[in-house]
């Protein structure tokens, strides 16, 4: 389940400068667009889809806000 929808923008908003970014070739250093968790502070990354929201971009088990593994049945 999507646990952020806010870092200091939207996730529309987070998705549409990803999308204008990716459209025009743009070079980010470090390859993200610098988006930091409100909890963690470790980078996040804008996720589309049917429930837009942000990803740690590698998971925190640490992070109360970082998905969680779910186990293999």
């Amino acid at each position: 389940m999507p646990k952020i929808q806010q870092c200091l923008i939207s996730i529309e908003l987070a998705n549409s400068l990803a999308d204008v970014v990716k459209a025009l070739g743009v070079k980010v250093p470090g390859g993200e667009l610098g988006f930091l968790c409100p909890e963690c502070e470790r980078p996040l990354r804008p996720h589309g889809g049917a429930s837009p929201h942000f990803e740690h971009t590698e998971r925190n088990a640490d992070c109360p806000l970082s998905h969680k593994l779910t186990p293999q049945t």
